[in-house]
């Protein structure tokens, strides 16, 4: 998500729309893994949350600080590169009847990972801080259109693990849909696998747009998320999308996407935003079609363009409260790479 949330957020600021929603780490950096030992050094502390800060309810606003942004000349948007498959060579979408299938999995808080085939996780650390967050659910990165499928050995682990103390495991993808039918089939082995004889709770695609090399148009979403979704059957789709600016609600397929989900995950990163400004206004927009599982940022944008810094605590702090406010059914920040004791603590302190 991080160079690619780069391109989106200078280009948003060009066209005035604001700073853009963004999406787990994708993009450039997809080729190389994170190490997950830099996650565990960064978040030990979060571990004593018995004592996390006692920020006042409802929660004040927060403006980030230090801002503004540094200034930035027009953004032009990057070149139209050619989708693997044509879109007149698709074949149609496929047809589903009208469901609604709860949920429940993404209610309350959680925490992304950005796990790669390399990544060493120790999933015994990753649950026992969840629980001493007091989270709901935690997300993983299993596959990519640039990396392909590689999450059951993460999952064969981790399911089990989790599910033996009540936490639910939701695998993130990343599809860009220049082929879709290949996007759908990785999507297929996580929907439908079991893993140690589990399966995961719920599945979201971080379908995200040409600034993040993504072909999201809407004959390319409708395909995707329609085949997607006859895989899947009862397992809940979570739809990981932009924040619903008023540029991305003149181009984003929103609408296209909602006949097929579950529940939208706009990507809230408010860098010089006020964070309870950016979250009520993306559940207010997006309730209409959809429940609401926003996530907050507790990373540093600086390098993409972005505020320098990490978020505080009272930020993260007010993104909670205004999403349980807003009538969001849960929410969750990004990423537990960078994470420290702040976020940490405002996350697990606060009560949802």
């Amino acid at each position: 998500m991080r160079i690619a949330i780069a391109v989106t957020v200078l280009g948003a600021l060009a066209s005035g729309a604001g700073v853009a929603a963004a999406a787990p780490r994708v993009g450039a950096t997809a080729a190389y893994p994170t190490p997950f030992a830099a996650m565990a050094q960064s978040v030990h502390a979060g571990r004593a949350l018995a004592s996390a800060p006692a920020y006042p309810l409802p929660a004040p606003r927060a403006q980030p600080e230090p801002c503004p942004l540094p200034p930035a000349g027009p953004v032009p948007p990057p070149p139209t590169p050619q989708p693997k498959v044509a879109t007149e060579d698709l074949p149609p979408e496929v047809v589903v009847p009208p469901h609604r299938v709860d949920p429940g999995p993404v209610t309350g808080k959680g925490m992304w990972w950005t796990t790669w085939a390399r990544s060493r996780v120790d999933v015994a650390d990753v649950v026992a801080r969840a629980r001493t967050a007091g989270l709901r659910q935690i997300w993983v990165r299993t596959g990519g259109t640039r990396q392909g499928w590689y999450g059951a050995p993460l999952l064969s682990r981790l399911l089990p693990a989790a599910h033996a103390v009540g936490l639910k495991v939701v695998a993130w993808d990343f599809p860009t849909l220049s082929d879709p039918l290949a996007d759908i089939d990785r999507a297929r082995a996580a929907v439908t696998g079991t893993f140690s004889g589990q399966r995961i709770d719920a599945f979201s695609p971080d379908i995200e747009t040409a600034y993040e090399g993504t072909f999201s148009s809407e004959p390319r979403v409708r395909l995707y998320l329609s085949g997607v979704r006859a895989a899947a059957g009862d397992l809940p789709l979570i739809a990981t999308v932009m924040r619903p600016t008023p540029h991305q609600l003149e181009h984003y397929p929103y609408r296209a996407e909602a006949p097929y989900v579950d529940a939208f995950a706009p990507m809230v990163y408010w860098s010089c935003d006020e964070p309870g400004d950016d979250t009520a206004a993306a559940v207010r927009t997006l309730a209409e079609l959809r429940p609401v599982h926003p996530i907050g940022q507790a990373y540093d944008m600086a390098d993409e363009g972005g505020r320098r810094g990490m978020p505080t605590g009272p930020e993260i702090w007010r993104f909670l409260d205004v999403a349980k406010r807003s009538g969001a059914v849960g929410a969750s920040l990004y990423d537990a790479e960078e994470a420290g004791a702040p976020q940490w603590s405002a996350l697990g302190g606060y009560p949802w």
